[in-house]
């Protein structure tokens, strides 16, 4: 019998957040339930959200500078890097595919490691390749064999947000 490892793609939703900037803070999630599947070769796209999700405000660009992807390095929640560039690659490959009013992260996993892009607020339906230039930025700003880093001032969908790339769907610090 021949076995092989299943790659997966996983959008999750935060149950809330009380803070934009800086850091990822949240309370204790509410159960989250699968909203659709969608095989994409050899991985598996999982977009988690729950019923009622809370409305989170986010920074308007013209409030701060916006657009900047200012990055700093984490040494918490490091994910592996061969894992991250298959996540970033694709963002790119899957730019076009809008994600859900309010997925907060988008996680690669394989062989029980995974590498996660999330994002501090819900900021609407976008496709996937807004979150390629900060996750990119990240990827070659905190390049080692794990990775753990954030963007702040990303623009995404009319909002800025704080971008993280690490092992976790929850924020990286």
């Amino acid at each position: 019998m021949k076995s092989f490892t299943r790659l997966s793609l996983t959008v999750l939703l935060a149950a809330s957040v009380h803070r934009v900037s800086a850091n990822f803070q949240h309370t204790a999630a509410t159960p989250l339930i699968i909203s659709s599947i969608v095989p994409l070769g050899e991985y598996n796209l999982t977009v988690w959200s729950e019923s009622s999700a809370p409305p989170v405000a986010i920074a308007e660009p013209a409030t701060v500078a916006c657009g900047t992807n200012d990055v700093t390095c984490s040494g918490s929640h490091k994910a592996t890097s061969s894992i991250c560039n298959q996540l970033i690659n694709q963002l790119s490959a899957n730019g076009g595919t809008v994600i859900g009013n309010s997925p907060r992260s988008i996680c690669l996993g394989q062989g029980g490691n995974q590498c996660c892009v999330s994002w501090s607020a819900a900021v609407g339906n976008m496709p996937q390749g807004d979150l390629f230039n900060a996750a990119n930025k990240v990827f070659h700003s905190c390049f080692g064999t794990t990775i753990s880093g954030l963007a702040r001032n990303v623009e995404l969908n009319g909002g800025c947000v704080t971008q993280c790339l690490s092992n976790r769907p929850t924020g990286c610090e």
